[in-house]
């Protein structure tokens, strides 16, 4: 899976906080554990640092699925605000 916004650019900060406060707890532990200084640690700490967050087992499998469902999600809702923002 292939995704194309670079996470450790710090795209978060140019995202509105609508647009955050619209994701799920589940969503918000991925954006958190997949930018900053956890996007640079190896996967089982990834992991391990979600099951603490969000008391439930993870798996990779598990992990890039729902990361790669929360980037849509956010991509989609970027480009309504856009959308909107033009009219």
């Amino acid at each position: 899976m292939k995704i194309d916004i670079d996470l450790k650019s710090g795209f978060l900060q140019n995202l509105k906080r609508e647009v955050l406060d619209s994701l799920n707890t589940e969503e918000r532990a991925i954006i958190e554990v997949s930018t900053g200084e956890m996007g640079n640690k190896p996967d089982a700490v990834k992991l391990g640092w979600l099951k603490m967050r969000t008391k439930e087992t993870w798996t990779k499998q598990r992990y890039t699925k729902a990361l790669g469902r929360t980037m849509e999600k956010l991509r989609e809702a970027v480009a309504a605000a856009e959308k909107n923002k033009g009219d």
